[in-house]
Protein backbone atom coordinates (compact mmCIF):
# COMPACT_ATOMS: atom_id res chain seq x y z
CA UNK A 1 0.00 0.00 0.00
CA UNK A 2 0.96 3.65 -0.78
CA UNK A 3 1.99 6.12 1.21
CA UNK A 4 -0.78 8.73 0.43
CA UNK A 5 -3.43 5.18 0.82
CA UNK A 6 -2.34 4.27 4.36
CA UNK A 7 -3.19 8.08 5.10
CA UNK A 8 -6.55 7.87 3.50
CA UNK A 9 -7.17 5.07 5.27
CA UNK A 10 -6.14 6.46 8.50
CA UNK A 11 -8.46 9.68 7.72
CA UNK A 12 -10.87 7.43 6.77
CA UNK A 13 -11.40 5.15 10.03
CA UNK A 14 -10.81 8.03 12.03
CA UNK A 15 -14.26 9.56 10.15
CA UNK A 16 -15.36 6.23 10.84
CA UNK A 17 -15.03 6.74 14.37
CA UNK A 18 -16.90 9.38 14.49
CA UNK A 19 -19.65 8.92 12.57
CA UNK A 20 -20.46 5.36 13.83
CA UNK A 21 -21.16 6.56 17.36
CA UNK A 22 -22.85 9.83 16.54
CA UNK A 23 -25.07 7.79 14.61
CA UNK A 24 -26.29 5.34 16.85
CA UNK A 25 -26.11 8.24 19.26
CA UNK A 26 -29.18 9.90 16.75
CA UNK A 27 -30.84 5.99 16.51
CA UNK A 28 -30.98 6.15 20.64
CA UNK A 29 -32.52 9.54 20.40
CA UNK A 30 -34.95 8.77 17.85
CA UNK A 31 -35.86 5.62 19.56
CA UNK A 32 -36.28 7.73 22.88
CA UNK A 33 -38.66 10.15 21.34
CA UNK A 34 -40.66 7.84 19.86
CA UNK A 35 -41.44 5.82 23.05
CA UNK A 36 -42.07 9.22 24.63
CA UNK A 37 -44.37 10.52 21.66
CA UNK A 38 -46.94 8.79 19.76
CA UNK A 39 -45.29 4.90 19.55
CA UNK A 40 -44.51 3.77 15.92
CA UNK A 41 -44.55 -0.07 16.02
CA UNK A 42 -42.02 -0.01 12.99
CA UNK A 43 -39.33 2.09 15.29
CA UNK A 44 -40.04 -0.39 18.16
CA UNK A 45 -38.79 -2.92 16.11
CA UNK A 46 -36.45 -1.65 13.57
CA UNK A 47 -34.45 0.93 15.68
CA UNK A 48 -33.12 -1.19 18.10
CA UNK A 49 -31.76 -3.70 16.04
CA UNK A 50 -30.49 -0.96 13.93
CA UNK A 51 -28.83 0.24 17.19
CA UNK A 52 -26.93 -2.94 18.06
CA UNK A 53 -26.11 -3.52 14.53
CA UNK A 54 -24.47 0.16 14.97
CA UNK A 55 -22.98 -1.00 18.36
CA UNK A 56 -21.55 -4.04 16.58
CA UNK A 57 -19.58 -1.97 13.73
CA UNK A 58 -18.60 0.62 15.94
CA UNK A 59 -16.57 -2.09 18.47
CA UNK A 60 -14.88 -3.51 15.51
CA UNK A 61 -13.76 -1.18 13.79
CA UNK A 62 -12.29 0.42 17.23
CA UNK A 63 -11.14 -3.19 18.19
CA UNK A 64 -9.85 -3.55 14.41
CA UNK A 65 -11.57 -6.80 14.03
CA UNK A 66 -12.22 -6.35 10.38
CA UNK A 67 -11.01 -4.59 7.53
CA UNK A 68 -11.63 -0.96 7.07
CA UNK A 69 -13.79 -1.95 3.71
CA UNK A 70 -16.03 -4.12 5.34
CA UNK A 71 -17.31 -1.55 7.88
CA UNK A 72 -17.71 0.90 5.11
CA UNK A 73 -19.82 -1.76 3.07
CA UNK A 74 -21.68 -2.49 6.65
CA UNK A 75 -22.09 1.01 7.53
CA UNK A 76 -24.17 1.64 3.92
CA UNK A 77 -25.73 -1.60 3.84
CA UNK A 78 -27.00 -0.40 7.27
CA UNK A 79 -28.43 2.47 6.23
CA UNK A 80 -29.79 1.33 2.41
CA UNK A 81 -31.55 -1.31 4.18
CA UNK A 82 -33.71 0.76 6.85
CA UNK A 83 -34.22 4.07 4.20
CA UNK A 84 -35.73 0.88 2.02
CA UNK A 85 -37.99 -1.01 4.73
CA UNK A 86 -38.57 2.31 6.24
CA UNK A 87 -39.75 3.41 3.14
CA UNK A 88 -41.47 0.46 2.06
CA UNK A 89 -44.02 0.28 5.35
CA UNK A 90 -45.20 3.74 4.87
CA UNK A 91 -46.07 3.66 1.05
CA UNK A 92 -47.59 0.17 1.15
CA UNK A 93 -49.82 1.15 4.23
CA UNK A 94 -48.52 -1.80 6.10
CA UNK A 95 -50.12 -1.65 9.57
CA UNK A 96 -46.40 -1.03 11.12
CA UNK A 97 -46.62 2.35 10.21
CA UNK A 98 -48.76 5.00 9.01
CA UNK A 99 -47.89 7.03 5.49
CA UNK A 100 -49.49 10.55 5.95
CA UNK A 101 -47.89 10.71 9.59
CA UNK A 102 -44.49 9.90 8.41
CA UNK A 103 -43.49 10.16 4.58
CA UNK A 104 -41.38 13.51 6.15
CA UNK A 105 -39.22 10.89 8.28
CA UNK A 106 -38.15 9.12 4.73
CA UNK A 107 -38.20 12.05 2.25
CA UNK A 108 -35.76 13.93 4.57
CA UNK A 109 -33.24 10.63 4.81
CA UNK A 110 -33.57 9.71 1.00
CA UNK A 111 -30.28 12.28 0.19
CA UNK A 112 -28.42 10.80 2.90
CA UNK A 113 -28.04 7.33 1.48
CA UNK A 114 -27.37 8.78 -1.97
CA UNK A 115 -23.93 10.72 -0.44
CA UNK A 116 -22.99 8.01 1.77
CA UNK A 117 -22.54 6.34 -1.67
CA UNK A 118 -20.86 8.93 -2.84
CA UNK A 119 -18.52 9.36 0.19
CA UNK A 120 -17.32 5.57 0.24
CA UNK A 121 -17.08 4.32 -3.43
CA UNK A 122 -15.87 5.41 -6.73
CA UNK A 123 -17.53 7.59 -8.92
CA UNK A 124 -19.05 4.46 -11.32
CA UNK A 125 -19.77 2.25 -8.08
CA UNK A 126 -21.07 4.64 -6.11
CA UNK A 127 -23.76 5.41 -9.08
CA UNK A 128 -24.17 1.55 -9.59
CA UNK A 129 -25.45 1.39 -5.94
CA UNK A 130 -27.20 4.55 -5.93
CA UNK A 131 -28.83 3.36 -8.97
CA UNK A 132 -29.89 -0.10 -7.03
CA UNK A 133 -31.45 1.63 -4.00
CA UNK A 134 -33.74 3.71 -6.20
CA UNK A 135 -34.93 1.21 -8.44
CA UNK A 136 -36.15 -0.63 -5.50
CA UNK A 137 -37.15 2.25 -3.95
CA UNK A 138 -39.39 3.25 -7.29
CA UNK A 139 -40.44 -0.64 -6.99
CA UNK A 140 -42.24 -0.50 -3.96
CA UNK A 141 -43.66 2.97 -5.39
CA UNK A 142 -44.97 1.41 -8.48
CA UNK A 143 -46.74 -1.38 -6.74
CA UNK A 144 -48.07 0.76 -4.45
CA UNK A 145 -49.90 2.54 -7.21
CA UNK A 146 -50.90 -1.00 -9.68
CA UNK A 147 -52.59 -2.52 -5.66
CA UNK A 148 -54.09 1.17 -5.11
CA UNK A 149 -52.73 1.34 -1.79
CA UNK A 150 -53.12 5.26 -2.52
CA UNK A 151 -56.83 6.85 -0.56
CA UNK A 152 -55.72 10.19 -1.55
CA UNK A 153 -54.10 12.08 -4.44
CA UNK A 154 -51.88 14.34 -1.88
CA UNK A 155 -49.92 11.30 -1.11
CA UNK A 156 -49.47 10.08 -4.57
CA UNK A 157 -48.41 13.75 -5.56
CA UNK A 158 -45.42 13.88 -2.82
CA UNK A 159 -44.24 9.94 -3.55
CA UNK A 160 -43.99 11.76 -7.30
CA UNK A 161 -41.99 14.85 -5.89
CA UNK A 162 -39.81 12.18 -3.81
CA UNK A 163 -39.01 10.26 -6.57
CA UNK A 164 -37.90 13.13 -8.45
CA UNK A 165 -36.20 14.92 -6.31
CA UNK A 166 -34.25 11.36 -5.38
CA UNK A 167 -33.53 11.13 -9.30
CA UNK A 168 -31.78 14.64 -8.97
CA UNK A 169 -30.18 13.75 -6.31
CA UNK A 170 -28.49 10.61 -7.86
CA UNK A 171 -27.48 12.54 -11.05
CA UNK A 172 -26.42 15.66 -9.24
CA UNK A 173 -24.01 13.50 -7.35
CA UNK A 174 -22.87 11.53 -10.24
CA UNK A 175 -21.79 15.12 -11.77
CA UNK A 176 -20.18 16.32 -8.99
CA UNK A 177 -18.33 12.79 -8.64
CA UNK A 178 -17.16 12.99 -12.04
CA UNK A 179 -16.08 16.36 -11.76
CA UNK A 180 -13.82 16.18 -8.99
CA UNK A 181 -12.45 13.07 -10.62
CA UNK A 182 -11.42 15.20 -13.39
CA UNK A 183 -9.97 17.59 -11.21
CA UNK A 184 -7.98 15.35 -9.36
CA UNK A 185 -6.47 14.12 -12.82
CA UNK A 186 -6.08 17.54 -13.90
CA UNK A 187 -4.43 18.42 -10.28
CA UNK A 188 -2.32 15.25 -10.67
CA UNK A 189 -1.11 16.17 -14.47
CA UNK A 190 -0.75 20.23 -13.08
CA UNK A 191 1.64 18.68 -9.70
CA UNK A 192 3.66 16.71 -12.32
CA UNK A 193 4.26 19.34 -15.17
CA UNK A 194 5.38 21.52 -11.96
CA UNK A 195 7.56 18.99 -10.58
CA UNK A 196 9.13 18.72 -14.40
CA UNK A 197 9.55 22.19 -14.25
CA UNK A 198 11.28 22.25 -11.26
CA UNK A 199 13.33 18.92 -12.05
CA UNK A 200 16.28 18.22 -14.30
CA UNK A 201 14.99 15.33 -16.39
CA UNK A 202 18.68 13.76 -16.58
CA UNK A 203 19.90 13.80 -12.63
CA UNK A 204 15.97 13.82 -11.28
CA UNK A 205 17.47 16.47 -8.92
CA UNK A 206 16.55 20.02 -8.89
CA UNK A 207 17.43 22.29 -12.07
CA UNK A 208 18.30 26.16 -12.11
CA UNK A 209 15.24 27.50 -12.07
CA UNK A 210 14.38 25.35 -8.96
CA UNK A 211 17.32 26.58 -7.22
CA UNK A 212 16.79 30.05 -7.55
CA UNK A 213 13.56 29.92 -5.98
CA UNK A 214 15.13 27.97 -3.42
CA UNK A 215 17.92 30.78 -2.67
CA UNK A 216 15.46 33.69 -2.73
CA UNK A 217 13.63 31.38 0.20
CA UNK A 218 16.37 31.17 2.07
CA UNK A 219 17.51 34.80 2.22
CA UNK A 220 13.99 35.20 3.09
CA UNK A 221 14.68 33.28 5.60
CA UNK A 222 17.77 34.58 6.76
CA UNK A 223 16.13 37.80 7.23
CA UNK A 224 13.32 36.60 9.24
CA UNK A 225 15.72 34.49 11.46
CA UNK A 226 19.15 35.19 11.11
CA UNK A 227 19.76 31.90 10.51
CA UNK A 228 23.04 31.15 8.86
CA UNK A 229 23.91 29.28 5.75
CA UNK A 230 26.40 28.31 2.61
CA UNK A 231 26.08 27.18 -0.81
CA UNK A 232 28.66 24.82 -2.27
CA UNK A 233 29.41 24.97 -5.86
CA UNK A 234 30.82 21.84 -7.63
CA UNK A 235 31.68 21.19 -10.76
CA UNK A 236 33.19 17.72 -12.12
CA UNK A 237 37.21 18.23 -13.02
CA UNK A 238 37.59 17.12 -17.30
CA UNK A 239 34.25 16.07 -17.74
CA UNK A 240 34.80 17.09 -21.43
CA UNK A 241 37.26 14.91 -21.90
CA UNK A 242 34.61 11.70 -20.28
CA UNK A 243 32.15 13.12 -23.29
CA UNK A 244 35.01 12.62 -25.84
CA UNK A 245 36.64 9.13 -24.62
CA UNK A 246 33.69 7.81 -23.72
CA UNK A 247 30.69 9.25 -25.07
CA UNK A 248 27.95 11.31 -24.08
CA UNK A 249 25.87 8.03 -22.91
CA UNK A 250 28.62 7.44 -20.01
CA UNK A 251 28.62 10.95 -20.00
CA UNK A 252 25.19 11.35 -18.63
CA UNK A 253 25.33 8.20 -16.49
CA UNK A 254 28.58 9.57 -14.72
CA UNK A 255 25.91 13.17 -14.11
CA UNK A 256 23.46 10.33 -12.61
CA UNK A 257 25.93 8.87 -10.43
CA UNK A 258 27.25 12.28 -8.63
CA UNK A 259 23.93 13.37 -8.25
CA UNK A 260 22.98 9.69 -6.47
CA UNK A 261 26.32 10.21 -4.48
CA UNK A 262 25.19 13.98 -3.45
CA UNK A 263 21.87 13.03 -2.31
CA UNK A 264 23.28 9.89 -0.10
CA UNK A 265 25.59 12.48 1.75
CA UNK A 266 23.30 15.48 2.24
CA UNK A 267 21.08 15.70 5.09
CA UNK A 268 16.95 16.18 4.47
CA UNK A 269 17.42 20.03 4.74
CA UNK A 270 19.46 20.73 2.46
CA UNK A 271 19.02 21.68 -1.49
CA UNK A 272 20.57 20.15 -4.43
CA UNK A 273 20.43 20.84 -8.02
CA UNK A 274 21.88 20.72 -11.37
CA UNK A 275 23.30 24.72 -12.00
CA UNK A 276 23.81 24.22 -15.23
CA UNK A 277 26.31 21.18 -17.58
CA UNK A 278 28.18 19.44 -15.05
CA UNK A 279 27.88 22.35 -12.46
CA UNK A 280 26.11 21.26 -8.97
CA UNK A 281 25.00 23.17 -6.80
CA UNK A 282 24.09 22.90 -2.68
CA UNK A 283 22.14 24.97 -0.54
CA UNK A 284 22.99 23.96 3.27
CA UNK A 285 20.80 25.86 5.57
CA UNK A 286 21.80 26.25 9.78
CA UNK A 287 25.51 25.36 8.11
CA UNK A 288 28.45 28.22 9.19
CA UNK A 289 31.66 28.13 6.57
CA UNK A 290 33.45 25.73 9.16
CA UNK A 291 30.77 22.92 8.60
CA UNK A 292 30.23 23.93 5.08
CA UNK A 293 33.77 23.33 4.13
CA UNK A 294 33.81 19.82 6.33
CA UNK A 295 30.79 18.91 3.99
CA UNK A 296 32.56 20.16 0.95
CA UNK A 297 35.46 17.51 1.32
CA UNK A 298 33.46 14.80 2.77
CA UNK A 299 31.90 14.99 -0.53
CA UNK A 300 35.05 15.26 -2.70
CA UNK A 301 36.13 12.39 -0.76
CA UNK A 302 33.32 10.41 -1.50
CA UNK A 303 32.67 11.33 -4.81
CA UNK A 304 36.89 10.33 -5.70
CA UNK A 305 36.60 6.68 -3.71
CA UNK A 306 33.84 6.04 -5.83
CA UNK A 307 33.97 3.60 -9.11
CA UNK A 308 32.20 4.50 -11.63
CA UNK A 309 32.47 1.34 -14.26
CA UNK A 310 34.28 1.94 -17.46
CA UNK A 311 34.59 5.23 -16.99
CA UNK A 312 37.05 4.97 -13.89
CA UNK A 313 37.82 7.19 -11.48
CA UNK A 314 35.91 10.65 -11.21
CA UNK A 315 36.89 13.81 -9.87
CA UNK A 316 35.39 16.88 -8.74
CA UNK A 317 36.34 20.80 -7.84
CA UNK A 318 34.68 22.75 -4.75
CA UNK A 319 33.99 26.42 -4.04
CA UNK A 320 32.36 27.00 -0.71
CA UNK A 321 30.73 30.21 0.32
CA UNK A 322 28.52 31.69 3.64
CA UNK A 323 26.15 33.95 3.01
CA UNK A 324 26.66 37.62 5.13
CA UNK A 325 24.52 39.54 6.35
CA UNK A 326 23.72 42.76 3.80
CA UNK A 327 24.88 40.87 0.59
CA UNK A 328 22.72 39.24 -2.53
CA UNK A 329 22.07 36.22 -3.65
CA UNK A 330 24.64 37.30 -6.82
CA UNK A 331 27.32 38.42 -4.49
CA UNK A 332 27.26 35.46 -2.78
CA UNK A 333 27.21 33.27 -5.96
CA UNK A 334 30.04 35.14 -7.35
CA UNK A 335 31.96 34.27 -4.32
CA UNK A 336 31.23 30.88 -4.76
CA UNK A 337 32.34 30.45 -8.09
CA UNK A 338 34.92 32.74 -7.45
CA UNK A 339 36.80 29.83 -4.82
CA UNK A 340 35.35 27.33 -7.10
CA UNK A 341 37.83 29.14 -9.99
CA UNK A 342 40.56 28.91 -7.49
CA UNK A 343 39.97 25.04 -7.04
CA UNK A 344 40.58 24.33 -10.75
CA UNK A 345 43.38 26.48 -10.91
CA UNK A 346 45.03 25.20 -8.42
CA UNK A 347 44.92 21.62 -9.44
CA UNK A 348 41.95 20.54 -9.30
CA UNK A 349 40.04 17.77 -6.73
CA UNK A 350 40.19 20.22 -4.14
CA UNK A 351 37.85 22.68 -1.73
CA UNK A 352 38.57 26.34 -1.96
CA UNK A 353 36.74 28.68 0.44
CA UNK A 354 35.15 32.27 -0.26
CA UNK A 355 36.67 33.73 2.67
CA UNK A 356 36.56 37.17 4.27
CA UNK A 357 38.54 39.03 6.71
CA UNK A 358 35.59 38.76 9.23
CA UNK A 359 35.67 34.77 8.60
CA UNK A 360 39.26 34.43 10.22
CA UNK A 361 39.64 36.30 13.78
CA UNK A 362 42.58 35.65 16.21
CA UNK A 363 41.71 35.33 19.86
CA UNK A 364 43.66 36.08 22.87
CA UNK A 365 45.28 33.61 24.67
CA UNK A 366 42.83 33.67 28.60
CA UNK A 367 44.04 32.52 31.87
CA UNK A 368 40.84 31.80 33.83
CA UNK A 369 41.07 32.00 37.34
CA UNK A 370 38.05 30.26 37.86
CA UNK A 371 38.62 26.81 36.35
CA UNK A 372 36.18 24.41 36.51
CA UNK A 373 36.97 20.38 36.60
CA UNK A 374 34.31 18.49 33.79
CA UNK A 375 32.89 15.54 35.45
CA UNK A 376 33.26 12.32 33.48
CA UNK A 377 30.38 12.34 30.86
CA UNK A 378 27.80 9.87 30.02
CA UNK A 379 28.18 9.14 26.36
CA UNK A 380 24.35 8.00 26.45
CA UNK A 381 23.57 11.72 27.33
CA UNK A 382 25.81 12.99 24.72
CA UNK A 383 24.39 10.97 22.41
CA UNK A 384 21.05 12.10 22.97
CA UNK A 385 21.56 15.61 22.80
CA UNK A 386 23.25 15.12 19.48
CA UNK A 387 20.38 12.72 17.99
CA UNK A 388 18.01 15.63 19.34
CA UNK A 389 19.72 18.35 17.90
CA UNK A 390 19.90 16.15 14.47
CA UNK A 391 16.11 15.48 14.47
CA UNK A 392 15.70 19.34 15.01
CA UNK A 393 17.80 20.11 12.07
CA UNK A 394 20.23 21.50 14.49
CA UNK A 395 24.09 22.66 15.16
CA UNK A 396 26.66 20.61 13.28
CA UNK A 397 25.88 18.74 9.20
CA UNK A 398 28.46 15.58 10.28
CA UNK A 399 27.77 13.11 13.12
CA UNK A 400 31.08 13.30 14.53
CA UNK A 401 30.82 17.49 14.78
CA UNK A 402 27.70 17.27 16.61
CA UNK A 403 28.60 15.02 18.95
CA UNK A 404 31.62 16.82 19.47
CA UNK A 405 28.66 20.16 20.15
CA UNK A 406 26.94 17.81 22.21
CA UNK A 407 29.35 17.08 24.74
CA UNK A 408 30.55 20.39 25.22
CA UNK A 409 27.16 21.27 26.39
CA UNK A 410 26.73 18.28 28.35
CA UNK A 411 30.25 19.05 30.05
CA UNK A 412 29.33 22.45 31.08
CA UNK A 413 25.90 21.42 32.52
CA UNK A 414 27.68 18.69 34.89
CA UNK A 415 30.47 20.78 36.20
CA UNK A 416 27.85 23.32 36.89
CA UNK A 417 25.29 21.53 38.14
CA UNK A 418 27.49 18.13 39.66
CA UNK A 419 24.25 16.76 42.04
CA UNK A 420 21.54 17.07 39.16
CA UNK A 421 19.76 13.96 37.82
CA UNK A 422 20.51 12.15 34.65
CA UNK A 423 16.97 13.57 32.99
CA UNK A 424 18.39 17.67 34.63
CA UNK A 425 21.41 16.99 32.88
CA UNK A 426 19.76 16.58 29.60
CA UNK A 427 17.29 19.50 30.17
CA UNK A 428 19.98 21.77 31.22
CA UNK A 429 22.53 20.41 28.05
CA UNK A 430 19.31 21.11 25.45
CA UNK A 431 18.59 24.73 26.40
CA UNK A 432 22.47 25.47 26.60
CA UNK A 433 22.73 24.43 23.20
CA UNK A 434 19.73 26.47 21.86
CA UNK A 435 20.83 29.42 23.56
CA UNK A 436 24.35 28.72 21.96
CA UNK A 437 22.80 28.68 18.64
CA UNK A 438 20.65 31.43 18.97
CA UNK A 439 23.53 33.65 20.59
CA UNK A 440 25.94 32.70 17.42
CA UNK A 441 23.55 32.79 14.68
CA UNK A 442 22.53 36.49 16.09
CA UNK A 443 26.37 37.63 15.97
CA UNK A 444 27.41 35.92 12.67
CA UNK A 445 23.70 36.99 11.21
CA UNK A 446 23.65 40.70 11.78
CA UNK A 447 20.65 39.99 13.83
CA UNK A 448 22.04 41.11 16.72
CA UNK A 449 23.22 44.44 15.59
CA UNK A 450 19.58 44.90 14.31
CA UNK A 451 16.90 45.34 17.26
CA UNK A 452 14.02 45.92 14.65
CA UNK A 453 14.66 42.55 13.13
CA UNK A 454 15.61 40.78 16.76
CA UNK A 455 12.47 42.17 17.69
CA UNK A 456 10.69 40.11 15.72
CA UNK A 457 12.13 36.89 16.23
CA UNK A 458 12.47 37.41 20.05
CA UNK A 459 8.54 37.71 20.18
CA UNK A 460 8.13 34.30 18.16
CA UNK A 461 10.80 32.49 20.83
CA UNK A 462 8.87 33.78 23.76
CA UNK A 463 5.68 33.04 22.60
CA UNK A 464 6.69 29.52 21.93
CA UNK A 465 8.17 29.39 25.22
CA UNK A 466 5.19 30.40 26.64
CA UNK A 467 2.87 27.75 25.53
CA UNK A 468 2.06 28.95 21.46
CA UNK A 469 2.17 26.04 19.47
CA UNK A 470 4.87 26.00 16.47
CA UNK A 471 3.71 26.81 13.26
CA UNK A 472 4.71 25.27 9.70
CA UNK A 473 7.00 27.80 8.87
CA UNK A 474 9.00 28.42 11.73
CA UNK A 475 12.44 28.02 12.04
CA UNK A 476 14.17 25.03 13.66
CA UNK A 477 15.31 26.50 16.63
CA UNK A 478 11.46 27.37 17.55
CA UNK A 479 10.32 24.02 16.84
CA UNK A 480 12.87 22.51 19.16
CA UNK A 481 12.82 25.05 21.96
CA UNK A 482 8.70 24.05 21.89
CA UNK A 483 9.66 20.24 22.50
CA UNK A 484 12.08 21.98 25.13
CA UNK A 485 9.35 23.56 27.00
CA UNK A 486 7.26 20.71 27.18
CA UNK A 487 9.81 18.59 28.90
CA UNK A 488 10.73 21.48 31.45
CA UNK A 489 7.04 22.26 32.63
CA UNK A 490 6.95 18.51 33.05
CA UNK A 491 9.87 18.02 34.81
CA UNK A 492 9.92 21.21 37.09
CA UNK A 493 5.92 21.89 37.75
CA UNK A 494 4.24 24.99 36.75
CA UNK A 495 4.89 26.97 39.61
CA UNK A 496 8.95 26.47 38.94
CA UNK A 497 8.32 27.16 35.26
CA UNK A 498 6.53 30.15 35.70
CA UNK A 499 9.64 31.68 37.29
CA UNK A 500 11.92 30.13 34.69
CA UNK A 501 9.80 31.67 31.99
CA UNK A 502 10.23 35.27 33.48
CA UNK A 503 13.75 35.18 33.70
CA UNK A 504 14.11 33.53 30.21
CA UNK A 505 12.03 36.62 29.25
CA UNK A 506 14.27 38.68 31.04
CA UNK A 507 17.59 37.15 29.07
CA UNK A 508 15.92 37.61 25.84
CA UNK A 509 14.92 40.83 26.41
CA UNK A 510 18.56 41.58 27.59
CA UNK A 511 19.59 40.66 24.00
CA UNK A 512 17.64 43.67 22.44
CA UNK A 513 19.10 45.79 24.75
CA UNK A 514 22.32 44.87 23.60
CA UNK A 515 21.32 45.08 19.63
CA UNK A 516 19.76 48.58 20.70
CA UNK A 517 23.50 49.57 22.01
CA UNK A 518 25.04 47.77 19.15
CA UNK A 519 22.85 50.05 16.69
CA UNK A 520 23.51 53.46 18.15
CA UNK A 521 26.77 52.80 19.57
CA UNK A 522 25.88 52.98 22.90
CA UNK A 523 28.45 52.05 25.71
CA UNK A 524 26.59 51.68 28.83
CA UNK A 525 27.86 53.18 32.31
CA UNK A 526 29.50 50.72 34.59
CA UNK A 527 26.25 51.03 36.85
CA UNK A 528 23.76 49.50 34.11
CA UNK A 529 26.42 47.13 33.05
CA UNK A 530 26.86 45.38 35.76
CA UNK A 531 22.96 45.17 36.15
CA UNK A 532 22.32 44.01 33.19
CA UNK A 533 25.21 42.05 32.21
CA UNK A 534 24.45 38.53 34.48
CA UNK A 535 21.29 38.70 32.93
CA UNK A 536 22.66 38.81 28.82
CA UNK A 537 25.40 36.26 29.99
CA UNK A 538 22.25 34.29 30.78
CA UNK A 539 22.98 33.32 34.51
CA UNK A 540 20.13 34.74 35.72
CA UNK A 541 18.40 31.84 33.98
CA UNK A 542 20.94 29.50 35.29
CA UNK A 543 20.14 30.53 39.07
CA UNK A 544 16.75 29.46 37.82
CA UNK A 545 17.98 25.97 36.75
CA UNK A 546 19.82 25.35 39.50
CA UNK A 547 16.83 25.18 41.95
CA UNK A 548 15.25 22.40 40.34
CA UNK A 549 18.21 20.53 38.46
CA UNK A 550 20.34 20.27 41.67
CA UNK A 551 17.55 20.11 44.30
CA UNK A 552 18.31 23.18 46.13
CA UNK A 553 15.79 24.77 47.99
CA UNK A 554 16.25 27.77 49.22
CA UNK A 555 14.10 29.57 51.60
CA UNK A 556 13.33 33.46 50.78
CA UNK A 557 15.08 34.23 53.91
CA UNK A 558 18.12 32.87 53.26
CA UNK A 559 17.82 33.83 48.90
CA UNK A 560 17.36 37.53 50.40
CA UNK A 561 20.49 37.40 52.93
CA UNK A 562 22.84 40.62 52.38
CA UNK A 563 25.80 37.69 52.62
CA UNK A 564 24.40 35.23 50.10
CA UNK A 565 23.13 38.22 47.75
CA UNK A 566 27.03 39.41 47.50
CA UNK A 567 28.13 35.78 47.01
CA UNK A 568 25.92 35.72 43.96
CA UNK A 569 26.76 39.28 42.67
CA UNK A 570 30.61 38.35 42.82
CA UNK A 571 30.09 34.98 41.12
CA UNK A 572 27.87 36.95 38.24
CA UNK A 573 30.52 39.05 37.78
CA UNK A 574 33.14 36.64 37.86
CA UNK A 575 31.83 34.77 34.87
CA UNK A 576 30.72 37.90 33.12
CA UNK A 577 34.65 38.87 33.08
CA UNK A 578 35.75 35.09 31.74
CA UNK A 579 32.70 35.52 28.96
CA UNK A 580 33.83 39.35 28.50
CA UNK A 581 37.39 38.41 27.78
CA UNK A 582 36.67 35.32 25.44
CA UNK A 583 34.84 37.61 22.87
CA UNK A 584 37.15 40.92 23.63
CA UNK A 585 39.51 40.58 20.39
CA UNK A 586 36.69 39.55 18.35
CA UNK A 587 33.88 42.34 19.22
CA UNK A 588 36.96 45.29 19.11
CA UNK A 589 38.07 44.33 15.49
CA UNK A 590 34.07 44.74 14.04
CA UNK A 591 34.12 47.16 16.10
CA UNK A 592 31.17 46.33 18.50
CA UNK A 593 31.66 47.66 22.13
CA UNK A 594 28.75 46.96 23.71
CA UNK A 595 30.57 44.83 26.49
CA UNK A 596 32.27 47.90 27.45
CA UNK A 597 31.72 50.53 29.73
CA UNK A 598 31.88 53.95 30.99
CA UNK A 599 33.76 54.06 34.39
Amino acid sequence: MSESSEQLSLLKRQAYLVALPVTLLMVLLTLALNIRRMPDSFNQVALPLLAATLLGLSAALYLRLVPLRWIEHGFYLIAAVSFLAKLGSLVLGFPLGTPDAQTAQVYIWAPFIYLLSSLIYTVRYALQRSLVVYGLSLAVGLYAVVSGGFQSLGNFARLVEFYLASGLWVAMLYILGTLKTHLAHMTTRLGEMERMAHRDALTGVGNRRHMEVRLTQQLEQFQRYGMVWAVILLDIDDFKRVNDLHGHELGDYVLQQVAQLLQYELRDTDHLARWGGEEFLIVAPQTDLFHAQALAERIRSLIGQSPFDEVGSITASFGVAAYRDGESILTLMQRADEALYRAKHAGKNRVEVAWLATDALLLPELYNPFPVQTPGLDPELCQEVSDWLQVSGLGPQDAHSRYAFAASFMGLAAALHPHASRVALRLTADWYSLMFLHDDRCDSSGVGKDPVRLQGLTERLLSIFQGSSPRPGDEPLAQALGDLRGRLLSYGGARWFRELNERVRDYLDSMLWEASNRASGTVPELEIYLLQRPITAGLKVDAAFIEVMDGVQLSTAVRDHPAVQRLAELADRAVCWSNDVLSLEKELQEGDMHNLFRC
